[in-house]
């Protein structure tokens, strides 16, 4: 059943002014994803990878209180589309959460339903019906299916109690799928957050490739993504958080590396070779950015890179530790 819906799974890469936080969801249509609430919160610019290919997204419905959002992409995804229970599940009936926690790749988790009508606040409001698992969950799953055997979602994955081991909580599948019909009628998205400083109108773009097959590099794609969107969005503290403290402080702060950007701003990104084992690899990468002619290289206002970037684990992330031009400066966009 996993290797029938895996491909309807994708990991969400959301940008904030002062952040850049990552989440799971799922197809529920070609363009339409599905995840919670407090995963596109605040939202400047929101990414989904299926399978090392990223696609645009935009908010288009939202509920806070409870944990829900429908995200439309620019782009039709051929991947797996769910669809809900039309019966909420019995108390110990097997499932399996899907998504991406903790900077990991796909993963599965498995448990049972261990509680039903649950009422929980997490701050924001009293979420209630929610469905209790003992499915292990873990920061960077939130959004992901809660399914049965069948591949039918139980649930939308909305948070677990820290304090409380094996102890998570999923939106019911019919709340979703109710909320999913209304908001799918919506013809107008949701704004995106304005950073402010944004270099160009339509700079928020990252069109994002992984052509290496090593086991970590769509998560260095991701850290390497995240970092480039905060540049294009003007949220220069959600970019500079991508970097290591020591890296950070080689540019003498965030405000001196952003002000060195001038109107840069990137288009493409392709992470063609990671090598490296353990908590430190080497990315080999195409990057394409867009530029007044001032701030280009010999006047260049498209600009193809070659980098190597060394990017290091720090037990929760990738972070960028240093930067190479081994084949010197970029050249003219072809």
């Amino acid at each position: 059943m996993v290797a029938e819906v895996q491909s309807g799974v994708g990991q969400l890469s959301v940008t904030r002014c002062d952040g850049s936080p990552t989440g799971t969801g799922f197809l529920v249509a070609p363009d339409l994803v599905v995840t919670a609430a407090h995963v596109v919160d605040r939202a400047s610019a929101i990414t989904v990878s299926f399978d090392g290919t990223a696609v645009r997204g935009v908010v288009l419905g939202f509920n806070k209180l409870a944990d829900l959002a429908l995200v439309r992409t620019d782009t039709a995804v051929s991947g797996h589309q769910f669809t809900f229970q039309t019966t909420e599940p019995l108390l110990g009936t097997d499932v399996a959460a899907l998504g991406y926690p903790d900077g990991k790749t796909l993963t599965l988790t498995r448990g049972v339903v261990s509680g039903l009508d649950r009422d929980i606040d997490f701050g924001i409001g009293f979420i209630g019906d929610m469905i209790q698992t003992d499915a292990a969950i873990n920061p960077g799953n939130s959004g992901g299916p809660l399914m049965g055997q069948d591949g039918l979602v139980s649930g939308v994955v909305s948070a677990y109690r820290a304090r409380a081991q094996s102890t998570a909580y999923a939106v019911t599948a019919s709340r979703v799928a109710k909320a999913v019909e209304e908001w799918r009628a919506r013809g107008v998205p949701l704004a995106p957050v304005d950073c402010g400083g944004a270099p160009a109108p339509d700079s928020g773009i990252v069109s994002m490739k992984v052509s290496s097959n090593h086991d970590q590099a769509n998560n260095v794609g991701q850290a390497l993504l995240l970092h480039g969107q905060g540049i294009n969005r003007g949220a220069y503290a959600a970019a500079f958080k991508q970097f290591t403290p020591e890296f950070g402080a080689s540019f003498g702060g965030e405000a001196e590396w952003s002000h060195g950007l001038g109107s840069s701003y990137w288009t493409k990104l392709d992470v063609v070779n990671v090598t490296g084992t353990g908590n430190s690899l080497e990315a080999s990468v195409l990057l394409q950015t867009r530029q007044d002619a001032s701030h280009g290289v010999a006047g260049q206002t498209c600009s193809d890179w070659r980098i190597a970037y060394t990017m290091v684990w720090d037990g929760a992330a990738w972070r960028i530790a240093g930067t190479a031009l081994p084949h010197g400066d970029p050249q003219a966009c072809t």
